[in-house]
């Protein structure tokens, strides 16, 4: 009897997990469309704000705003020693328990860490201000501006906490109205400045509207998540020790990255040219900041609920493996339509003086074809807390990647930069699949081995076409490529989602009422 009553009641299991998936995937493609919609209305405020800062500021006025963000990021990143990150691991694991007090109580803490280490970077500033002087532009002259610049610091500090806060607990919509109200922010306080100013508004623009920034972060977190710091206590500073042991290989991750850009950069200009460089930087990040939309749910959505789940090894591969298969889905069409009008996208954002790096950046958009499969994987590290892990991983590639790089130049200039990114996505995919299996037992959906397998034909069928100089060819040949991709891509979220149905069916209902019986 009680072989008879498994033997019924497997149905109902496999419906289950059925539904399971089904409401997985219908939760991630609808975040995923979310965030990367509103990533596209961001990138498009910020391509405006930076039309309006060329024609108002010359050269050398961008260029200096260029370095004062940067110097500002770096001491911010330094200093805040990976709180906004991996704040988001410890608020997701206590939300999904359901315990209040302990959420409470967790982002109290994070709060009081986020202060404290937005105190620590505006003395960091003030201090180091001569030394950064010196090693930026040869001089003491920028002393006064960069101590001027501190307080951006502690603003970028609170507003990167509140943020991680709203991440955490899953206040997606909060999340993607910060987002485009905070370049309206910035566009709307930065061009009076460089209107008036000129050069000299560049300085009051980044504070200011840094400013406004942590004002919409705070105006939208508050109301939700009621303001609570202890700077005083030592219980809060020893419950945030988690937090900074899991944050600093992250940040150390960061740092070697920017170290290896910054070698790459020194070693191009040495035996090229400046304007290689120039159109190094310019094809990378075209590719990864366009084509990188897709991946804006990674973060925001899919890392806090990896983090809650990160003890179940059969819960994390399934939402590994969906992540996955909805990254490729949405992103293959999109990049074969990216390598096909790479020439057009070119003269769009830039000008035809920067048509050399069509090649680089087409081959480089196979990097981000693997990409969408390596990087929901990649996260499974930092949501297991296993953070030198991941250190060793991105050290690994960014070893890989560089000396492909350097090798990829030597032979065929800017193209083979493109060409080596392209190899080291598929040695990042390799590596992080073969470790992370082995360490943490994922396994990866074999069901999805045939329309991945479909998905990278049409990719190098793209590869082949973009690289091509025959319109003609392009134009016919590449859309078909084009309607085959996007047709997998339909086929399989037709089969494996119910939101369209349901979708359907709503719309249908509502027709149907507002006709008359």
């Amino acid at each position: 009897m009680d072989d008879k009553r498994d033997f019924m009641n497997i149905p109902c299991r496999n419906a289950g997990e059925r539904n399971r998936k089904a409401d997985t995937y219908n939760h991630i493609v609808k975040y995923t469309g979310l965030l990367g919609g509103i990533q596209v209305l961001t990138i498009l405020v910020s391509v405006v704000r930076n039309k309006l800062a060329t024609v108002l500021l010359n050269t050398v006025g961008v260029g200096l705003s260029s370095l004062y963000l940067t110097v500002i990021g770096f001491l911010h990143n330094t200093s805040g020693l990976g709180i906004s990150f991996s704040s988001i691991k410890e608020i997701s694991e206590c939300y999904e328990l359901g315990d209040d007090g302990k959420v409470r109580w967790q982002i109290e803490v994070v709060r009081t860490w986020a202060v404290w280490t937005g105190l620590a970077g505006v003395a960091m500033a003030l201090l180091f201000s001569p030394l950064i002087s010196l090693c930026a532009f040869s001089d003491l002259s920028h002393v006064v501006p960069l101590c001027m610049l501190s307080p951006v610091i502690g603003f970028m500090a609170v507003t990167a906490g509140e943020l991680a806060v709203l991440k955490a607990m899953r206040r997606l919509k909060r999340v993607s109205l910060i987002s485009v109200l905070s370049a309206l922010v910035t566009l709307l306080i930065s061009v009076p400045f460089y209107w008036a100013w000129g050069i000299r508004g560049v300085v009051p623009a980044l504070l200011f509207s840094s400013l406004g920034v942590m004002v919409v972060h705070v105006s939208l977190s508050f109301p939700v998540f009621p303001w609570r710091v202890a700077l005083l206590s030592r219980e809060h500073f020893r419950a945030g020790w988690s937090m900074v042991r899991l944050g600093v290989p992250y940040i150390l991750a960061t740092m070697v990255k920017m170290l290896a850009g910054m070698a790459l950069a020194f070693f191009i200009t040495r035996i090229g040219s400046l304007s290689e460089v120039g159109l190094y930087n310019m094809g990378y990040n075209l590719v990864v900041t366009y084509v990188g939309i897709i991946f804006a749910a990674v973060e925001a959505d899919y890392f806090p609920r990896l983090s809650a789940v990160n003890h179940d090894i059969g819960r994390m591969n399934l939402l590994v493996n969906s992540q996955v298969k909805v990254c490729v889905l949405l992103m293959s069409p999109f990049l074969v339509l990216f390598m096909l009008a790479m020439p057009l996208i070119v003269r769009i954002l830039y000008s035809s003086e920067f048509l050399p790096m069509t090649g680089m950046a087409v081959c480089a958009s196979v990097h981000m074809f693997f990409k969408s499969m390596t990087l929901p994987v990649a996260y499974m590290s930092l949501a297991k807390g296993d953070s030198m892990m991941f250190l060793g991983m991105e050290t690994a590639y960014e070893a890989f990647v560089s000396v492909c790089i350097v090798a990829g130049f030597l032979l065929w200039g800017i193209l083979g930069t493109g060409i080596a990114l392209a190899v080291a996505g598929v040695f990042d995919w390799l590596m992080i699949r073969h470790v992370y299996s082995r360490r943490y037992g994922f396994r990866a959906d074999r069901s999805a081995y045939p329309f991945m397998m479909g998905q990278f034909v049409c990719v190098g069928a793209a590869l082949v076409l973009g690289l091509g100089d025959d319109i003609a060819l392009k134009a016919l040949a590449g859309s078909v490529v084009l309607a085959v991709s996007a047709g997998l891509s339909i086929r399989v979220f037709r089969r494996e989602l119910t939101l369209f149905s349901e979708l359907r069916a709503r719309w249908g209902q509502r027709f149907r009422w507002g006709r008359k019986p």
